[in-house]
């Protein structure tokens, strides 16, 4: 089973991580696709704190995807789910041809306390 997180917003949560700790626990090979870019005209991008997560929960450096921007659904068409917080890219990844269904995540916002 392949499975992939967006990293903003969601594998940066700690209940996703812990998520993903069970999905590679089971043997499940496990992705992020985070629309972030490594590089850019020669450039390179810090993106320390995905690497420390990454490196935390066990996911291989060869299975982290930066999209740059680009739609996700070319990305994760061939894995078996997606986990984001981004309603369009979920709403794309279910839509376009592909075995990938995309999950959306969602924080608990009840929790929240007012601040008012």
């Amino acid at each position: 089973m392949k499975v992939s997180f967006d990293f903003d917003s969601t594998l940066s949560e700690e209940e996703m991580q812990e998520l993903a700790i069970k999905f590679i626990e089971s043997g499940a090979e496990v992705f992020i696709t985070t629309s972030r870019t490594d590089a850019y005209e020669g450039l390179r991008f810090s993106n320390t704190d995905l690497f420390e997560v990454s490196d935390k929960i066990g996911i291989k450096r060869e299975n982290i995807k930066f999209t740059r921007h680009e739609d996700k659904h070319t990305f994760v068409k061939n894995y078996d789910i997606h986990f984001d917080d981004d309603e369009v890219e979920i709403d794309n990844i279910n839509r376009f041809p592909g075995k990938c269904i995309g999950l959306l995540y969602q924080p608990k916002y009840n929790n929240q306390i007012a601040n008012f």
